[in-house]
């Protein structure tokens, strides 16, 4: 994609013949080249047994986990998980860079559960792996020698330093800033980043190197190094870094550029930063082809090429007019590529990134080189610093806070699809052309009219889409009502947590709730839950509606009565005190449009466990789902026994308790004759669900049955009376 802006650029600029037919070949060889050394055909099978080399592990708790390379010189994602505290410890002590011999076998990767959550088979094509390695066996680990493990290690000390003496509300910061580690950072310090757009700050990236490179540079000539001589021990000292920060693509682009324009000044040479951002693109794409899938490397060249095309609108502008400008074309530029992978951005960070950026540039960051330096020297100057400088990073983060606070910051119009993105993009490429000719406020309309077209979208579409998402074992709906009219959502899934030891608990756990639901959401262009129906306490099915709350504006929350004295419910309460809340039974309904809603259960207001979940029964066009949480054969029985004639013939039931042999008993099925149902089940999941008795009582009576374990993802749409289904995985 740099490439067709780059060749298209030099089109605007009339560039000469030969410089056109240089780009052409130059991208065509590199095509090629990539094409060739791209990791293609199946993954790899069957059992291993040899010696694996890891440039970086990663210890989470009792998993160790990262990308190796094996005997045959093949990438492999290799994972352990590890037997005791001892060994974890033994581990550790190796740091980040070692030789396994070991013995495992190759397992097939989870494919994603929707077409918004993490792709593992594409992470691994991302990084030219050839299979996936559970290993079973550790048979003996050793350390590894060489620059790039000295410097890892040297890594891994550096952060252990930082964390010992940094304050505690401190420390993640530094890590992040000097070294490149963001693994000490919540998710609510994430979620507020991505509110106001200032997640890029948080990363190593151009303006780090090159704050790093000046301060060398001027501290080089203060010790009266020659210029030629502080240029070559740049030269050799920014690559070191960019490997000592963690090697991420924006620290690699930034560094090669620097090391490029000053390399060729040496030899008095001019290279323009365009030419050198040029030529550093396809470089890293030839060493590793794998890096254009890389989001970083997608954002941090795109966000270089706009500004480098862009430097004529900054002539002649003070330092806060060329900050404001540079921020607001790194801005447009990026948000195309920022939809497609995260489907919302912020529209606060142009007024946001005014502010902070300067402050990074001038206070924090510079602050943070010098703390790291005074932890080394004697007689406690950190102490002072950090007492002078703690009341002040105290004073941005609530800053911070508050400004995350204010509503409507965040357009969630979803992921756009290939020739949504040409548009957008088009359109920025279109305004920027323009606007080098001449701004005029008019030329804001190529910028605005097509996101607000992305954004009217939803509200345009005729049809209702019933989606079950694949949350493993657990469930969680999602009903879309014509023309957006409301946004429902049953459940929120969970993770059932069993009891660790202490060395097995994890920095990071899995959050269905944020890293499953909320993302099928927001790809979908949702920001906000007008109904949130929680079928019963569980965890399974409740356990990741705080995420919802966190990340989601949430309207009315329905909960079964009685439920709310439940231990989870309790523990909810605090992310749900801005949701209406209500405790409806069975007969209470309502009507939005066409769509009408009604509850079956539970009947009375004492919870005692699956048959009290709340069962919702919408009927849209003639056409009915039933949404059944756990309810198990004797709630199924009350239910036909009351509802009996309204459930004859149903368009799709949502089987209850996960296909469990409890549930979809013979006379319910028999009732409901439905066409389609629908289990929300885990992938070879401990219960066995669905129960082989269940599957085969929808066999014996010829009831289609799909499940989310095999399907992924399960959407249908209801339009024109008719009814079409789609999954995830076909």
């Amino acid at each position: 994609m740099l490439m067709v802006l780059l060749f298209c650029w030099m089109i605007y600029r009339r560039a000469r013949m030969a410089a056109l037919a240089a780009v052409l070949a130059i991208a065509l060889i590199s095509f090629i080249n990539m094409d060739a050394r791209l990791v293609e055909g199946p993954l790899l099978t069957g059992n291993f047994q040899g010696t694996i080399d890891f440039d970086e592990i990663a210890i989470d708790g009792d998993r160790l986990s990262g990308f190796a390379s094996a005997d045959s010189g093949q990438v492999i994602y290799a994972s352990y998980r590890i037997r005791s505290i001892e060994e974890q410890r033994r581990l550790q002590e190796l740091g980040p860079s070692a030789t396994l011999q070991v013995a495992g076998t190759y397992e097939e990767p989870r494919p994603p559960a929707h077409p918004y959550a993490f792709d593992m088979p594409g992470y691994l094509e991302r990084h030219n792996a050839s299979g996936m390695l559970e290993i079973k066996t550790l048979e003996s680990a050793a350390r590894v020698s060489g620059l790039h493990a000295r410097l890892a290690g040297q890594r891994s000390d550096l952060i252990e330093h930082i964390d010992m003496s940094f304050p505690e509300s401190l420390a993640m910061e530094a890590q992040a800033l000097l070294l490149g580690d963001r693994s000490g950072m919540d998710a609510e310090q994430a979620r507020i980043q991505r509110t106001l757009g200032i997640t890029h700050l948080f990363a190593i990236s151009g303006l780090h190197v090159g704050i790093v490179t000046g301060m060398v540079y001027f501290i080089l000539l203060r010790l009266r190094v020659r210029k030629e001589s502080a240029t070559m021990l740049l030269l050799i000292l920014l690559p070191l870094y960019a490997m000592l920060a963690g090697a991420a693509p924006s620290v690699m682009r930034a560094c090669a550029m620097v090391v490029l324009v000053l390399g060729a000044r040496l030899f008095r040479l001019h290279v323009s930063a365009l030419q050198a951002l040029s030529v550093s693109f396809i470089l890293f794409l030839w060493m590793d082809p794998g890096l254009l899938q890389d989001i970083g490397f997608q954002l941090s060249y795109g966000a270089s090429f706009g500004i480098i095309a862009s430097l004529k609108l900054m002539e002649g502008a003070s330092f806060l007019k060329s900050g404001l400008i540079v921020t607001a074309v790194s801005q447009l530029c990026l948000y195309p590529l920022l939809l497609f992978h995260f489907f919302e951005i912020s529209v606060s960070s142009f007024i946001v990134n005014a502010f902070y950026v300067p402050l990074f540039t001038l206070v924090i960051l510079p602050a943070n080189f010098i703390l790291l330096a005074a932890t080394f020297l004697p007689l406690g100057i950190d102490g002072f610093l950090f007492s002078a400088y703690e009341p002040l990073r105290s004073w941005v983060d609530g800053l911070t806070v508050s400004l995350a606070g204010l509503p409507h910051q965040v357009w969630t119009p979803g992921r756009p699809s290939a020739g949504w993105l040409l548009f957008l993009a088009a359109s920025v490429l279109l305004f920027f052309i323009q606007a080098e000719k001449r701004f005029r406020l008019r030329l804001l309309l190529i910028l605005f009219i097509p996101p607000v077209l992305l954004s009217a979208k939803p509200y345009i579409d005729p049809g209702l889409h019933v989606s079950f998402i694949d949350v493993g074992q657990g469930d969680s709906a999602l009903i879309e009502l014509p023309y957006r009219k409301a946004v429902y959502l049953i459940d929120a899934g969970g993770v059932l947590r069993f009891d660790e030891k202490e060395f097995q608990e994890k920095k990071r756990r899995f959050e269905v709730g944020r890293q499953t639901v909320v993302p099928y959401l927001k790809g979908r262009g949702i920001s906000s839950v007008d109904l949130f129906i929680l079928s019963h306490p569980d965890a399974d099915h409740a356990e990741g509606a705080d995420e919802i709350f966190e990340e989601l504006a949430v309207g009315d929350l329905h909960i079964t009565p009685g439920s709310a004295a439940n231990a989870l419910m309790k523990k909810l309460a605090p992310f749900a005190h801005e949701a209406r809340v209500e405790l409806p039974k069975g007969g209470a309904g309502w009507q939005v449009g066409e769509t009408k809603f009604m509850y079956l259960s539970p009947e009375d207001e004492l919870y005692e466990g699956n048959d009290d979940s709340l069962v919702l029964l919408m009927d849209h066009q003639g056409q009915r789902f039933l949404f059944t949480g756990d309810l198990e054969s004797e709630g199924e029985a009350g239910v036909v026994e009351r509802y009996g004639p309204q459930l004859a013939g149903m368009t799709v039931l949502k089987v209850g308790h996960h296909g469990s042999k409890t549930s979809s008993s013979q006379l319910f099925l028999e009732a409901l004759r439905p066409q389609v149902s629908v289990v929300s089940a885990g992938i070879d999941n401990r219960y066995g669900h669905p129960s082989p008795e269940v599957t085969a009582r929808f066999g014996d009576l010829g009831l289609r049955l799909l499940s989310t374990a095999e399907n992924g993802t399960i959407r249908m749409t209801i339009e024109n009376g008719r009814v079409t289904v789609d999954t995830s995985r076909k």
